[in-house]
């Protein structure tokens, strides 16, 4: 397997930064969330609304067991580490964890991302710091994307993925 699988909070970069890199590479891109999205014909933010967090992370859950592909860059949602087969999934691939400080991700956050409403700021640190940890453990490469575009933040991974 040649995938190069992208993880991390929500609103570091993931879906922009995993479809330059795949770009960048000649590889085909992959965001999991929108495979979720297109497997019930329902927005993330629809789901969470009708079947919880539970019912969302059965089926995030089902399309990591389905996708069944090779050389490609795969942009997971931000709770897809979270899955039971996701070690299982991830095997054979590099996994690179984007990062961000949770005043750049509250910078970044434009709604639609049901986990985080109403958290206030200590709260969002708080839940960042607790998911990096779960992040860091399937991590082959980390990337801070604080103060990078998504160009510079794919440059840097390719970069880092070549050492």
């Amino acid at each position: 397997m040649n995938n190069i699988i992208l993880i991390g909070f929500a609103a570091t970069g993931k879906t922009t930064v995993g479809a330059l890199l795949a770009e960048k590479l000649g590889k085909k891109f992959v965001d999991t969330d929108a495979e979720a999205e297109r497997a019930v014909g329902k927005t993330v933010t629809q789901i969470f609304s009708e079947s919880g967090e539970k019912g969302f992370r059965k089926l995030e859950n089902e399309v990591l067991h389905s996708l069944s592909i090779d050389n490609a860059v795969i942009a997971c949602g931000g709770g897809s580490v979270l899955c039971q087969n996701f070690a299982e999934f991830a095997r054979g691939s590099k996994v690179v964890c984007l990062t961000a400080e949770a005043t750049t991700v509250a910078s970044r956050l434009n709604g639609g991302r049901p986990l985080l409403e109403g958290l206030n700021e200590q709260q969002l640190r708080q839940f960042v710091s607790q998911r990096e940890r779960v992040y860091r453990r399937f991590a082959d490469v980390t990337v801070c994307t604080d103060g990078l575009s998504a160009r510079e933040t794919a440059d840097l991974v390719a970069k880092r993925l070549e050492n």
